[in-house]
Parts: C-alpha cells; sequence; structure tokens
C-alpha cells in the first residue's frame, strides 16, 4: 500500500514538473502583474507601497518557489520507495540511457550535423544540448534527476544510523563549497558552462514565452537529497518534517542567488543547515562522537578565512612604467 502511495505522489510530482516547464515560461499574466506594480508604486502612500513591493516579490519568486517544491517532492518521493542494489542499478542505468538518448535525439533535431557536414564533437553536442529549450529537455532533465537519486540512494544504505548525518551534511557542505567556488564545477561554469546547462535541471524564467534558464540545480544536489531522505526514511526520522525543513532552507537559498541577494550559494549548505535543523533533536552523540564532531566542525571553520581569501579577487598591480634613459657617448 506504501508503494503504491508513494508512486502516486510522486507521478503526480512528475506532473507537477512537465506542466511547470511547460507554463512558467508562456505565463506572461506574471510580467503584466509586475508592470501593473511598478506603475503603481510612485503613486502609492507608504504603506501600500510596501505592500505593493511584498507583492512584487512574491510573484517574481512564485516560480522559483513552485519548481523547489515539486523537484523536492520528485525526490522525497523517490526515497521512500524500498529498493536493493540491484534495483538501484537497473534504475541507474536506466535513466542514463534515457538521457543519453534524449540528447540524441536533441542533437538529430537540431539538424547541426547537416548543416556542418559531420557529427558534433563532445563540446559541440553539449552546447547542443544546453541551450536547447524544447519539450525533449524534459525527458532528459528527469532522467538525470533520476540517476543522481538512485546514486545517492545507493549511498545512503551505508548510512546506518541517525548520528551519521551529521558529519555526512558537514562535509557534504563544506566540499559544495569548494567545488563550487575554487573546484572542479567553479572551473567548469568558467570555461565549459555548456556542461553545466546540459545537465543541470534549469529552472526557467516566466514570461519569456521561451525557456529561458534562470538558476541551476546541479546533479549533486539531487545526489544530497536523495542520499538524505533516503537515510530519513530508513532510520524512523520524521520524513515530512525533513521535506519542509529542506525545501524552505533550499527554496530561501536559490531566492537569495536569483533575486541578487547573494552572488552565490552553494546548495548543499542549505541542505546541511536545514538537515540538521530539523533532527537535530535526534541526534545522540556519545561524548567522544561530540568531541570528534565538535573537532572536525572548528577545522572546518577555522579554514573559511582560508577559503574566503582565496577567493577574493586579487588586487591589480599599477603597471610599472620603465623610462629608457639613453646611455651617454663615450
Amino acid at each position: 500500500m506504501r508503494a503504491r502511495s508513494t508512486g502516486l505522489w510522486l507521478t503526480i510530482a512528475v506532473a507537477a514538473y512537465i506542466a511547470l516547464w511547460v507554463l512558467v515560461p508562456r505565463a506572461t499574466f506574471i510580467s503584466v502583474l509586475i508592470s501593473l506594480i511598478d506603475g503603481l508604486l510612485p503613486f502609492a502612500p507608504p504603506t501600500f507601497a510596501v505592500a505593493l513591493s511584498v507583492a512584487g516579490m512574491l510573484l517574481i519568486a512564485a516560480p522559483t518557489v513552485a519548481f523547489m517544491a515539486v523537484q523536492i517532492a520528485m525526490v522525497y518521493f523517490f526515497s521512500r520507495f524500498n529498493m536493493t542494489w540491484r534495483g538501484l542499478i537497473a534504475v541507474l542505468f536506466g535513466s542514463l540511457a534515457t538521457a543519453f538518448l534524449a540528447a540524441l535525439l536533441i542533437i538529430e533535431q537540431s539538424g547541426i550535423s547537416a548543416k556542418m557536414g559531420r557529427n558534433p564533437n563532445l563540446r559541440e553536442a553539449l552546447y547542443i544540448v544546453g541551450v536547447y529549450s524544447s519539450i525533449l529537455r524534459v525527458p532528459m532533465q528527469l532522467a538525470i534527476i533520476t540517476a543522481a537519486c538512485s546514486l545517492g540512494y545507493a549511498v545512503s544504505l551505508r548510512v546506518r544510523d541517525k548520528n551519521l548525518l551529521l558529519p555526512v551534511v558537514m562535509f557534504a557542505a563544506y566540499i559544495d563549497l569548494w567545488t563550487v567556488t575554487r573546484g572542479p564545477v567553479s572551473a567548469m561554469l568558467k570555461k565549459t558552462p555548456e556542461i553545466a546547462m546540459a545537465v543541470g535541471a534549469a529552472i526557467p524564467a516566466a514570461a519569456t514565452k521561451v525557456f529561458v534558464p534562470q538558476v541551476l540545480i546541479g546533479p549533486g544536489d539531487f545526489l544530497f537529497m536523495a542520499l538524505v531522505f533516503a537515510a530519513v526514511h530508513r532510520l524512523g526520522l520524521d520524513g515530512a518534517r525533513n521535506y519542509w525543513f529542506v525545501f524552505a532552507g533550499m527554496t530561501l537559498g536559490m531566492l537569495a542567488v536569483s533575486l541578487g541577494f547573494l552572488p552565490y550559494l552553494p546548495a548543499l549548505i542549505a541542505l546541511a543547515v536545514s538537515v540538521i535543523a530539523a533532527n537535530w533533536k535526534h541526534f545522540r552523540l556519545s561524548r567522544q562522537e561530540v568531541v570528534s564532531v565538535a573537532i572536525v566542525g572548528l577545522v572546518l571553520l577555522a579554514s573559511l578565512p582560508v577559503i574566503w581569501a582565496a577567493l577574493k579577487p586579487a588586487h591589480q598591480q599599477k603597471p610599472v612604467i620603465r623610462h629608457s634613459v639613453p646611455s651617454k657617448p663615450h
């Protein structure tokens, strides 16, 4: 009965995801309402102006909130299934095969091969897939999300004690901070952004009439969400509480970036804070475990200034102008 109910809710979440993917770019009423609010603001009394500003921000945030709710719900209900290693491997390879097939269809539909007279190389193929904005992107993104979730679920099978969630999410947040700011993700976004566009789950901007990615959620974020939710379900923790905490934390982080309050925020930091807050009363650490976690936490915190110092843009030195002095004739 639980599997049937979980399957139903997962189907509803997937259907909602597809509906949002199709409808949000076409939701022109959002831009109309925002323009109306902008027109009323100069003439509104202070109290009403504040209310209008809040309403405008809610309209801007609504698509992101809806997408985050649905995407996290997909991961949550996927993680409720009782799966074995064999089943997870089947899901993983099936999802990867589906994503690969969708990518091939996207490349074929683009007609690039005929125009170039050859098949595109890997980087060209990733670029084609990354900028593609039609309906084939939906099954590809769903397949990538499913593959990431199956990996996260598989890793969660090694989390056999609820106390292990604490160091797991702490290290995940720390690693995410490094990868996003200085590590491979940062390098990929700077040098080969087409890879991020191809494999990331994009949240589209509203009222653009075509799919225009606004923010991206990487496969690693889905992997760790699945790890957490699968462990939560298996270890008897409050699944619904964890869903709402994760939804609130990660959505606020996503909005902080998309609305320009923060330049970036590694999503796993928001995930770690949410999971720790949701399950703090359930952690039962021995004195030795408390000391170990505290030491790890202090080491991570102590190293943050070093990371932030490394992230600061280097001060450009003024060019040294060397004047040539003519030599005296001998």
